[in-house]
């Protein structure tokens, strides 16, 4: 289920768009609004928006300035009634452009093709997420870390300590900071000193969990979330 929202100055046009997005069964209406600069900022703070429809004929302000503005966290559906906008809509790099008054069938073909392209960029990034950089401490220098080379995470007072068995990196993050870089299916916190790869973990048992023969202690306030990752990978029997 995709996510979008509807800009448009014209109650009944968003009316339309709200039923043709029920009726799909592809979109969840997260929001609504006639007043562009409100959903602007909207949607650029929540930035989970996956689809915006934007009516370009708005008197406030043109759809076409509203879409340089949010075009960096949503794909952009254009609708207007006036076809003269095509070209420069497409000029703005959007994902499409529906003519008003728009038909439930021109609707579900737009809403496909747009689908299509978002996941064709959720695919590609799936395909370079798989490494992240951080500086050693000299100047000037990166260094590259696989996911699949790391054992586990330590804070130590204001660093952390990465460890990528046979080697480790000294680096100059908090917890907080490290923890907010790396994929959450991945990692978890499970301590306030350490960060564990949850691929990495061979034993859980009580309050410690084990990796690599290494046992690690899970701290009160993270045992929970760590319970429903875990939870969810458990195959059960119904003897």
């Amino acid at each position: 289920m995709y996510k979008c929202f509807i800009i448009d100055d014209e109650s009944h046009a968003i009316d339309t768009l709200k039923k043709y997005a029920k009726d799909s069964g592809q979109l969840e209406v997260m929001g609504t609004s006639q007043n562009p600069m409100e959903a602007v900022k909207y949607i650029n703070e929540q930035k989970n928006i996956d689809i915006t429809f934007l009516d370009i004929d708005m008197p406030e302000i043109s759809g076409l300035d509203v879409a340089d503005l949010i075009y960096n966290n949503t794909a952009i559906i254009f609708t207007t009634g006036h076809a003269g906008y095509a070209v420069q809509g497409f000029e703005k790099n959007i994902s499409d452009f529906l003519l008003k008054p728009i038909s439930f069938a021109r609707f579900l073909k737009s809403l496909t093709k747009v689908m299509a392209q978002l996941e064709r960029k959720a695919q590609e990034e799936a395909k370079n997420d798989t490494y992240f950089f951080v500086n050693p401490g000299i100047k000037g220098k990166m260094l590259k870390i696989n996911f699949n080379d790391v054992d586990y995470i330590e804070g130590l007072n204001n660093y952390i300590v990465i460890h990528t068995p046979p080697s480790s990196s000294i680096i100059y993050l908090t917890m907080k900071e490290i923890e907010a870089g790396l994929p959450p299916d991945i990692f978890i916190r499970i301590h306030k000193s350490y960060i564990v790869n949850i691929n990495k973990v061979t034993l859980m048992e009580g309050n410690k969990i084990m990796i690599n023969k290494l046992i690690f202690p899970i701290g009160s306030s993270y045992k929970e979330k760590l319970l429903k990752k875990i939870n969810n990978n458990i195959i059960k029997t119904h003897r």
